[in-house]
């Protein structure tokens, strides 16, 4: 099974998403979760060679590993 990566769910830069935290576009999905739990966001800049391209959401990432994210509860 390939291992799901940043750029399996990027989607298209939002101009108020800040540029920190960011990630890689190759980067594991997991890095990604790891980051927005660790800074409490919901979303993160997805950047390639240093450039912002994409954003993913926390939502969509969590989905993308087959698990779901308590609305209530805010982040698991």
């Amino acid at each position: 099974m390939r291992k799901m990566q940043v750029i399996d769910i990027v989607i298209p830069l939002s101009p108020e998403i800040p540029l920190h935290p960011k990630i890689d576009l190759h980067a594991p999905l997991t890095h990604a979760i790891e980051l927005m739990v660790r800074h409490n966001v919901e979303e993160i800049t997805v950047v390639s060679r240093d450039r912002p391209i994409g954003i993913v959401r926390l939502k969509d990432a969590f989905q993308e590993i087959g698990l779901q994210q308590d609305e209530t509860a805010g982040t698991p």
